[in-house]
């Protein structure tokens, strides 16, 4: 089969999303598929002349990443290049920016082109953390309690500070609102920390989320094409679930599948997995949950286009109940193509 590898792109996500596509590019190729790989962003192909993905220079700080200004018309042009005519399927490997927000999802559909992952609106519905917070209180799932503050030109002010403050009881969690691999989150414990958070968050989105602090357990859940994969929990290092805990190895703990209530576990997969249907999700997605000291699970963000480098959550998930990297890669290509 032609497989179109896609990874890289034009968001703060890149770094990750190139260490994403050189682990599928090394599983189609033992899958025997002919596989082309390029950079959405550029147009650019991301093999060598030997045919190997190209080798992914590592960050002096592991939290900057090279962000590439996006053409956009640079995915169109390859696409209708003769070389990818072709194309059987294409794997959508990008993290964040226009490679998860539905943009490129909405192009490969007007090229005609089937893909792995979600289509555009629930690309678009599941990178909006607000829009997917209200469709988690339509379906009754708890989330922490939150407000979204749009600012104009990435500004942010003592005034902004001062509404935030008299709206939530510290300590909160301030984020961009259509980020992920919690670049830009902060933890936010006093007033004075409030302005320099939101500073940071900005830099990645004009909508800044800020959320009630809930302490507890980090439990994710995986969904693949519509069913729960074993809960994971994390652990991290790290006081919080950070950039660098989520990244860096050794820095956090897995378990898996996580040791929680039976009950506990099987309600944390039911709302996943009505929140994967909810928003029209298709292939492989993953659903954040924190749980607290009462076993009181609440929905924190969705992602579906979960991480696929070896430290990730998905394919841990998958592997422990005997579906190997590879498995996964063939899975998710099976479900593009029969979708």
């Amino acid at each position: 089969m032609k497989v179109l590898l896609l990874a890289g792109g034009d968001s703060s996500e890149r770094t990750v999303s190139l260490e994403s596509g050189k682990a599928v590019y090394e599983a189609l190729a033992r899958l025997g598929h002919k596989v082309y790989a390029i950079d959405p962003s550029r147009g650019r192909s991301l093999l060598a002349s030997d045919g190997a993905f190209i080798a992914i220079k590592p960050e002096a700080t592991g939290k900057q990443t090279a962000i590439q200004t996006s053409k956009s018309w640079s995915l169109s042009n390859a696409l209708g290049s003769a070389g990818f005519t072709d194309i059987d399927v294409v794997f959508v490997a990008l993290h964040g920016g226009s490679g998860e927000n539905g943009k490129i999802q909405c192009l490969l559909d007007l090229a005609g082109k089937k893909y792995t992952g979600s289509n555009m609106a629930a690309s678009a519905i599941a990178m909006d953390k607000a829009v997917a917070k209200r469709l988690c209180a339509s379906e009754g799932i708890a989330t922490p309690d939150w407000a979204l503050y749009r600012t104009r030109g990435r500004k942010v002010d003592d005034r902004l500070v001062d509404e935030i403050c008299h709206r939530f009881e510290l300590p909160v969690i301030i984020k961009p609102n259509d980020g992920g691999s919690t670049i830009g989150l902060s933890k936010v414990d006093d007033e004075s920390q409030v302005l320099p958070a939101l500073t940071v968050a900005v830099k990645e989105s004009s909508d800044v989320l800020v959320e009630k602090y809930i302490a507890g357990r980090e439990i994710t859940a995986a969904i693949l094409d519509g069913k729960p994969l074993p809960l994971v929990e994390i652990k991290p290092k790290n006081k919080l679930y950070d950039y660098e805990a989520k990244y860096t190895k050794g820095k956090s703990d897995y378990i898996v599948p996580a040791e929680i209530d039976t009950d506990v576990g099987e309600s944390i997969s039911r709302a996943a997995v009505t929140i994967y249907s909810g928003i029209g999700a298709s292939g492989l997605a993953r659903v954040d949950f924190i749980l607290d000291a009462e076993n009181g699970f609440y929905f924190l963000e969705l992602n579906t286009l979960p991480g696929m480098t070896e430290l990730s959550l998905a394919p841990m998930a998958a592997s422990s109940i005997g579906i190997s990297f590879d498995d996964l890669i063939k899975k998710l290509i099976d479900s593009a193509i029969h979708r």
